[in-house]
């Protein structure tokens, strides 16, 4: 960047110094060119054309005056009197001039006025600025020198620019060539904060990322086979008790493999929702709730909890039946986990921030959390005797991911839990495509 300001700058500054140069030998022209008029005028009128000729000629013959041309002639015949000029400039009336002219198609550049002396003659007395032609060509050697030098520092620069980044774009390569063989803490050692830095920056983000999902698909994968075996050897265990009543060990044969169907079928949706398009329409949030509500209120009633609802009209851009499913999941773990004789409230609104839905109840709170909220199959210590998979609370928060919605848990200060599910405004539009 700074040989392209250079190699734009230069010409302009050498154009403005010329300009400038040539402006200042003009002006300094001009002055001697009006000083010899008033110093002629006054010798002519004193000592008379003759002493003033004789004046300019020896002034021109001894180089007193640096590039000093006159004529002087009859203008009735047009004889050349006097003077060191083969001709008069065509571009000067022949005529007195108030002031000097630059005569034109002259080179050196020539400057001068036209006096008349004795009331009869004219006098062409002016300056030739010789001085500029060789400045400007100079000028133009030092600006083609110095134009010659940015360009070849530029290839130098640039090839050099090329080899450097050649071999970071390598170490880029190297480092993820490394992590694809497993070497999942290598990482770009490049802090530089160029384009090609932020690049290597991104990179290692994202490697950070990468590494994460797949240690957290491989704890997925340990407790799926943890999940799995358990089930398959109680259910051994019981068979084998069994051997001698088949219809028994049949039973409990079928009950495991529906257990294990129903767990498989659960995370197989969980990870397809993932990568699928929502089938997105106008979800009214209140009668969603309204109708999980009702379909809930059986359980309510026989574990004597008291279902309160406090549902607001609010809408929101999404597919309904994925709504459903969370609601269904966060109420059915609420009434799961709330003692009998207590109550749950659903609450659904909507303000300027959007739609709000609340699942409040009177449970152990934040007690029931596993370590990793979220991670498949993962349940909390006070939750083992209630019978799960560990996929509601991980169900719950992809389909909110999958919404753009945030879900936030608190305890209660009365005890018990609050679920609170933020989705974004129904003029946000359709919710963003899924994850890569």
């Amino acid at each position: 960047m700074l040989l392209l300001a250079l190699l734009a700058i230069l010409p302009g500054a050498a154009a403005l110094f010329l300009l400038t140069t040539r402006d200042q030998m003009m002006r300094s022209a001009e002055n001697e060119v009006n000083a010899d008029v008033a110093a002629l005028t006054r010798l002519t009128d004193v000592d008379g054309v003759v002493t003033a000729i004789e004046v300019l000629e020896d002034r021109g013959a001894r180089g007193a005056a640096g590039g000093l041309a006159y004529l002087l002639v009859d203008p009735e015949n047009g004889a050349t009197l006097a003077g060191n000029m083969e001709h008069w400039p065509r571009s000067i009336p022949r005529v007195p001039t108030e002031k000097p002219i630059v005569a034109a198609g002259e080179s050196p550049v020539l400057i001068g006025r036209v006096m008349l002396l004795d009331g009869h003659f004219l006098l062409f007395t002016g300056r030739r600025i010789e001085g500029f032609a060789a400045l400007r060509d100079r000028t133009i050697q030092v600006v083609g020198g110095f134009t010659v030098i940015i360009l070849a520092g530029g290839l130098i620069f640039a090839f050099l620019s090329i080899r450097t980044a050649e071999k970071r774009i390598a170490a880029i390569e190297a480092t993820l060539t490394a992590f694809s063989q497993g070497r999942r803490s290598v990482r770009i050692e490049d802090r530089r904060r160029d384009p090609l830095g932020r690049v290597s920056a991104r990179v290692n983000a994202l490697l950070d990322l990468l590494r994460e999902k797949l240690r957290h698909h491989e704890l997925i994968a340990e407790q799926i086979a943890h999940e799995l075996r358990g089930p398959v050897a109680k259910a051994a265990t019981a068979i084998q008790a069994r051997s001698d009543d088949p219809a028994q060990a049949s039973l409990l044969a079928r009950g495991t493999i529906d257990d294990l169907l129903q767990m498989i079928d659960g995370v197989l949706f969980i990870t397809g929702m993932r990568i699928r398009d929502l089938k997105v329409e106008r979800v009214p949030l209140h009668e969603v709730a309204s109708e999980i509500a009702e379909l809930f209120g059986e359980v309510a009633e026989s574990k004597e909890i008291e279902l309160e609802r406090s549902l607001h009209p609010a809408f929101i851009m999404g597919e309904r039946a994925l709504i459903e499913r969370l609601m269904a999941n966060l109420v059915d773990n609420a009434l799961k986990y709330s003692p009998p004789g207590s109550s749950l409230r659903l609450r659904v609104r909507a303000d300027a921030d959007g739609a709000l839905l609340e699942i409040s109840d009177k449970g152990q709170g934040l007690a029931n959390f596993p370590e990793t909220p979220g991670m498949l199959l993962a349940r909390g210590q006070a939750t083992q005797d209630v019978a799960g998979t560990g996929l509601g609370l991980a169900l719950v928060l992809r389909i909110a991911e999958r919404h753009d919605a945030l879900v936030h848990f608190a305890d209660r200060e009365d005890g018990g839990l609050t679920v609170a599910v933020r989705f974004a405004p129904e003029s946000a539009g359709t919710p963003g495509p899924p994850a890569t």
